[in-house]
């Protein structure tokens, strides 16, 4: 049975705006719990790729950190999908470009949070940069929704 690559597409393209959903939540709880800088390293955690998750603040920043290596794996994945398999949907194309690197840039400015000390500047740029990159998910997952036809519908209108 061959894959269907429309679906397949639309999965990774709802996985990637729900983890990065998720990643706003769990951001939101490390913020809360003042655990930003429980792992005062980047990209390790205490010099350790898992460190140790007894400590509350280290598990959830853990956690956060997880949470969005996820999200950028759905959205890289859907990224790859869009050129290999959708280039003639430019417009699914171009969004995932767009929305990969505002989550690049989202993830630069995450490591400069903790390597600024949790500058109060470089947290809201980090907070506004994740709300874009829900957005601009959100976006892809839901024009990866649309029916191929009614896109080309709809650059012809």
């Amino acid at each position: 049975m061959p894959i269907d690559r429309r679906r397949l597409l639309q999965v990774m393209a709802i996985l990637g705006a729900v983890c990065a959903y998720a990643t706003i939540v769990v951001g939101g709880t490390v913020r809360g719990m003042a655990a930003g800088l429980a792992c005062p390293d980047w990209p390790l955690c205490n010099g350790s790729v898992v460190p140790d998750l007894a400590d509350t603040g280290i598990l959830v920043e853990y956690i956060h950190r997880m949470v969005a290596a996820l999200t950028g794996i759905f959205m890289l994945s859907t990224l790859v999908a869009a050129v290999l398999w959708f280039r003639p949907e430019m417009r699914i194309v171009t969004l995932s470009v767009m929305s990969f690197a505002i989550l690049v840039t989202q993830v630069a400015v995450g490591a400069l949070t903790i390597t600024s000390g949790n500058d109060w500047a470089v947290v809201t740029i980090h907070l506004a940069l994740g709300t874009a990159t829900l957005a601009s998910a959100l976006i892809v997952a839901l024009v990866s929704l649309w029916p191929s036809n009614a896109l080309a519908g709809s650059a012809a209108a």
